[in-house]
């Protein structure tokens, strides 16, 4: 089976046998990968949540959440260019700042799961909002002018997520558990908000990315 790791006895010179692996190396994968993995699964369930939640979907609950998600197609469609960028980046950076902070906190590991989780929700909700009620026209719109953007910034978000993540742990282990204190906080911090910075970078060209779509594409399948 893939992933299975075989420990098998090799027989060397002078008859003495040892044990050669075969297969990746699980644990050191989970050790390298296991937070990412995390939020990657974590954001799917959300996104299957919502994909579930979107046939009870009404117009009005839909227009609530725009400002978090694009739910409300009309406003969107009759937007100018600039507004299209600034609600797209205002939504990412709202994402962004969200887990950056909680990552500056002993108990962020918690909250940061949840808003990679809301945020799958939203993603499913609004996949499956215009399936259900526009079928393959609102399926060809949502993977031709919508996935571009979205798969940047949740790749952003995930990336933000995990390192946040590792942040939060830190500084728990140095107020718990270290009699440092919050001194060795300095080295990480610099190299937090940095990596953090590169994340906004990437999405602001996913909010651009939206913006060029949208503008030029959108009204092929919504006049």
């Amino acid at each position: 089976m893939k992933g299975l790791i075989l420990n098998l006895p090799i027989r060397r010179r002078g008859g003495a046998l040892s044990h050669k692996r075969y297969g990746p190396d699980l644990w050191g994968f989970l050790r390298r990968y296991g937070i990412i993995t995390f939020y990657v699964v974590s954001f799917a369930s959300g996104v299957l949540l919502g994909s579930l939640k979107a046939d009870r979907a009404g117009e009005q609950m839909m227009s609530s959440l725009d400002f978090l998600f694009t739910t409300n197609l009309s406003a969107r469609l009759t937007a100018p260019m600039y507004m299209t960028f600034a609600s797209s980046f205002a939504s990412n950076f709202l994402f962004l700042l969200s887990v950056y902070l909680l990552g500056l906190t002993a108990w962020g590991a918690c909250g940061i799961f949840i808003v990679v989780l809301f945020k799958g929700f939203g993603t499913g909700l609004c996949a499956g909002f215009l399936i259900i009620n526009h079928g393959l026209k609102g399926l060809g719109f949502y993977l031709l002018i919508m996935l571009l953007g979205l798969f940047l910034f949740c790749f952003a978000l995930i990336l933000e997520a995990s390192q946040a993540h590792s942040m939060s742990l830190k500084i728990a282990g140095l107020l718990f558990f270290s009699k440092e204190g919050v001194e060795p906080l300095k080295v990480f911090l610099r190299g937090y908000s940095i990596r953090s910075f590169y994340m906004l970078i990437l999405a602001t060209a996913a909010s651009v990315a939206d913006m060029l779509l949208w503008t030029l594409f959108a009204k092929v399948f919504f006049n």
